[in-house]
């Protein structure tokens, strides 16, 4: 028989956001949801509202899922990981 491995994985985004809304959540939340509601008025429809260099952008869809997300398992954000839950590097 081999050896259990207890496998933790934390996403980082969830770490970071589980704190309570501040001030300035709350204005970025007002103004992404403006800006939603003014695209709809516009008769805007299959997009998001987007923050890009400072500007709202309206982002269509096809463009913000035609890539996932990765993490490189050689990285820092993975070694981040493995470091802050003790699991070692290699699992066999």
């Amino acid at each position: 028989m081999g050896k259990e491995i207890n496998l933790k994985h934390i996403d980082p985004s969830y770490t970071i956001r589980s704190v309570p809304a501040n001030a300035f959540d709350s204005v970025y939340c007002i103004r992404l949801a403006h800006n939603a509601v003014h695209a709809a008025m516009a008769g805007r429809t299959e997009m998001v509202v987007g923050r890009w260099h400072g500007r709202f952008i309206h982002v269509p869809m096809p463009l913000a899922i035609r890539q996932r997300n990765t993490v490189d398992p050689d990285g820092d954000l993975w070694m981040s990981v493995l470091e802050s839950t003790g699991q070692p590097k290699l699992f066999r």
